[in-house]
């Protein structure tokens, strides 16, 4: 469980151990709204060959499991003949497992973001013509209330993480987290964690330089975030609730290290 040695190693010694190969898959799992495009943007640029794992959204009779898994068929089947170096997609660990069965060394990452701020977040960016089919989801969720109250909205980044057959309790979250990751990142600490995963990919001392797909604020993606929905948002998302502190404070018990670092690289 790598993630899990940052618990009681050193920052440079979890980076020398976990440091990947020439021949390493980096899979980036992309939660929604946690500011995967701008990091994929990121890994599209230093780390290639690489390929976006998506769906199909034109395709609007098939199920989107079914989608997803014929996403991950394809890129399987290209990787045959074309050794990716990354990838990135909106993969659950259902699809994600299937790349790390099939690869001798891939290494997944992800990012996460305070779960009130995501959900909101995605629920907006999900009203926009960003989103294809945000149509049907503006009709199927009118209001940001009806979007927390629905099975959809609720700990999504578990989900992604653990599988919908993964942890009920959150302590059974915070047990399970990084059995399949190297490494998770946090949105609110986008510098420290970027520089990491990128320093475990091999590249020294890079900084973030893109943020795209930035929702616009206009009358469809108007909030009212009232007490009440917040209240809403903590009560069903405490698996997310869960997994979020226990990596922030992984991250936290390393932040002066990393200052440190960071400081001797640059002297």
């Amino acid at each position: 469980m790598p993630l899990r040695d940052l618990a009681s190693m050193s920052l440079a010694d979890f980076i020398e151990k976990h440091q990947g190969h020439p021949d390493t898959l980096w899979f980036f799992q992309h939660i929604p709204k946690t500011a995967g495009s701008s990091f994929s943007t990121e890994i599209r640029k230093r780390c290639r060959p690489y390929h976006n794992i998506c769906v199909d959204y034109t395709d609007r009779h098939t199920p989107h499991d079914q989608k997803l898994s014929r996403a991950v068929d394809g890129f399987l089947e290209m990787s045959k003949d074309f050794p990716f170096h990354s990838a990135s997609g909106h993969l659950p660990m259902e699809e994600t497992s299937r790349l790390l069965d099939a690869y001798d060394d891939c290494r997944v990452i992800s990012f996460l973001r305070q779960p009130e701020a995501r959900v909101v977040s995605d629920y907006r960016y999900q009203r926009t013509p960003m989103h294809p089919p945000y149509q049907d989801f503006i009709e199927e969720f009118p209001t940001l209330e009806s979007y927390v109250e629905s099975g959809e909205s609720h700990n999504k980044m578990a989900v992604f993480l653990l599988g919908e057959d993964g942890a009920k309790t959150p302590e059974d979250a915070v047990t399970q987290i990084g059995d399949s990751h190297v490494f998770i990142g946090l949105l609110e600490m986008y510098p420290m964690s970027f520089n990491i995963m990128f320093e475990l990919m091999g590249h020294r001392g890079l900084w973030p330089t893109e943020h795209v797909r930035k929702t616009p604020d206009d009358a469809s993606t108007k909030v009212d975030i009232t007490p009440r929905i917040r209240e809403m948002i903590r009560r069903s998302n405490a698996l997310d609730q869960a997994i979020y502190d226990y990596v922030h404070g992984l991250l936290i018990r390393h932040r002066e290290e990393f200052r440190q670092l960071t400081d001797a690289k640059t002297a």
